[in-house]
């Protein structure tokens, strides 16, 4: 039924945005907000915008537009701008740092902001604080440091502990010194640890893959987040390869195979899927940030490059870019979005685990989606992708293989009745 697999959340949703934005005043539309208690469950998003090393896969990196050296005051007075309004007085119920990677701040920035973090907001009990890292930066001190900062998850981008592939994907160090610091950091406290694995990597046979499955069964990861390797054109790894592996890349029986043989060899360690990329083991793992997030939540963007939303407004970080006033000191590069934007946002989050009851969403749409869905669930099924009984879609493996492409159908779906009303 799929030529082609869609391997992102993002294309799910591509465009959503632009189709919900509402022709309302994003100064007005906070003014009425910002005064007032938060409406809904809250994170906080830190973005670090730096690199020790890029990734010969990365479309991503850009040059350095603000001094590393002194990003973390850079982060401590953007936080300082919002903490005194009234909507940011409620608990924080999650945190996370992403980037670029956080850990290339040094760790007396990452002290000196964690500390920041807990002064300026109220961290809720029990609250994830959760660190995005790469295994070179994870250091004794950092770890020491981290720990002390309240931070309880760090998701881990080791790719792959291959030393060959590591050095094809411009991973410093060896698979070996980066599985010590997934084990350094367990064994410190931080049990709440996840890594990042990437497969169908230019040549990959099974046994590659099979030994990094065995090296994360054996080091009781909390979580593993499982990527499709995507190749971008202006990426120094594009460049590199020739035709030839390129297409057998494309190859999507392949990439069917490998993504099986990673459930099947780490389902007996107990490792079960959370998200379409997602694989977690004892419940350790919740996700509680992405959770809360896209399940109607809000998110407070701090750091050049974050996004997120204050309620409907949604906003994209810069430093070139002013806030939208000296009272509403938020970034003006931002819209208000329609309230059924958080809406869908949240029945693609529910799909993406692979268990979605549809009447909630009914609801507050307005519109019967069994009815609606019901040509497209119905041949979906017939491919072996899901059952659905009643308002109760259960994706099957295939399903899960496919989710995105099956989730962006569906969506589309409601996007093309909502023009119609």
């Amino acid at each position: 039924m799929f030529t082609n697999r869609y391997k992102s959340h993002h294309d799910a949703s591509r465009d959503l945005k632009k189709k919900y934005t509402v022709e309302e005043d994003g100064g007005e539309y906070l003014s009425a907000v910002l005064p007032m208690p938060a409406e809904s469950r809250r994170v906080i998003y830190l973005h670090v915008p730096f690199c020790n090393k890029v990734c010969s896969f990365c479309p991503f990196h850009r040059p350095d537009e603000l001094s590393r050296r002194d990003y973390h005051n850079y982060l401590i007075a953007k936080m300082h701008e919002v903490r005194d309004y009234p909507y940011m007085k409620a608990p924080i119920d999650a945190v996370n740092f992403g980037g670029g990677t956080p850990t290339s701040l040094a760790p007396a920035q990452m002290r000196a902001v964690l500390a920041a973090l807990h002064e300026s907001f109220t961290i809720a009990p029990g609250a994830e604080i959760s660190v995005e890292t790469s295994a070179t930066e994870l250091s004794d001190e950092m770890i020491e440091v981290l720990r002390e900062g309240g931070v309880n998850r760090l998701s881990i981008g080791i790719q792959t502990f291959d030393d060959a592939t590591r050095k094809l994907l411009g991973r410093r160090g060896s698979g070996a010194f980066a599985a010590s610091r997934v084990a350094a950091a367990i064994r410190a406290g931080i049990t709440n640890t996840s890594v990042d694995l990437i497969y169908n990597t230019p040549g990959e046979s099974d046994e590659v893959l099979d030994r990094d499955l065995d090296t994360i069964a054996a080091l009781d990861v909390a979580g593993i987040s499982l990527y499709s390797l995507m190749l971008h054109e202006k990426t120094p790894l594009y460049r590199r390869l020739d035709d030839a592996t390129k297409e057998a890349m494309q190859n999507m029986e392949r990439e069917r195979a490998l993504f099986d043989r990673i459930f099947d060899r780490l389902a007996p360690h107990g490792y079960r899927m959370l998200e379409l990329t997602k694989l977690v083991k004892d419940g350790r793992d919740r996700y509680d940030y992405m959770e809360i997030r896209h399940s109607g939540g809000s998110c407070i963007a701090l750091g050049h490059g974050a996004g997120g939303n204050i309620e409907n407004y949604f906003y994209h970080n810069s430093h070139t870019v002013a806030n939208i006033s000296d009272e509403i000191r938020i970034c003006s590069r931002g819209r208000v979005l329609r309230p059924e934007y958080r809406v869908l946002d949240s029945l693609i989050y529910a799909l993406q685990k692979g268990t979605a009851h549809l009447s909630p969403y009914s609801e507050r749409l307005r519109i019967d989606l069994p009815r609606l869905f019901e040509k497209k669930l119905s041949a979906f099924a017939d491919a072996g992708y899901l059952t659905f009984t009643g308002d109760l879609v259960i994706l099957t493996r295939s399903g899960v293989f496919f989710g995105n492409n099956i989730i962006s159908e569906l969506i589309e779906k409601i996007v093309q009745a909502k023009e119609t009303f």
